[in-house]
């Protein structure tokens, strides 16, 4: 029940993708400059996060313990600014499905790797004839919605 419960959140928030890609597209056409809008938005989140930090009672961390932390986990920021630059940049040239399809399907081949060979530290989940097949399926729904 509990993971059923997850999945179902899961989606709903993954029902935001579309709906930020499009708003974060139109930002940058009305800023004339796709790095603008995800400076905007990358900005807002961050207020967002920070009021979270502060109304919670958590805190911010603090500068010793964030030198502590291996470089490249201090990248996850980095990517998602190139992923919003890119939806905002891509979303009105080729459309939010096609977008978000391709997309999808690139962090579903990642995820799988990532899954497999227990990559970053996460638990390993091998490679089986049903998430290969999802994944041949995930690649046929890019053609399709494409078309």
């Amino acid at each position: 029940m509990k993971s059923t419960l997850f999945i179902a959140i899961a989606f709903l928030v993954g029902g935001l993708l579309p709906i930020q890609g499009v708003i974060n597209a139109r930002l940058g056409q009305l800023l004339h400059h796709p790095l603008q809008a995800s400076l905007i938005s990358f900005t807002v989140g961050a207020g967002f996060l920070a009021c979270c930090l502060w109304l919670t009672g958590v805190g911010f961390p603090t500068s010793g313990l964030v030198n502590e932390v291996p470089w490249y986990l201090l990248c996850g920021g980095l990517m998602g600014a190139v992923f919003v630059t890119t939806v905002l940049v891509l979303v009105p040239r080729i459309g939010v499905a096609n977008m978000l399809v391709a997309a999808m399907a690139g962090q579903l081949f990642i995820s799988m790797l990532v899954d497999h060979f227990g990559w970053l530290g996460v638990p390993v989940h091998s490679l089986g004839i049903s998430r290969i097949l999802g994944g041949i399926f995930l690649l046929l729904g890019v053609v399709l919605v494409r078309h």
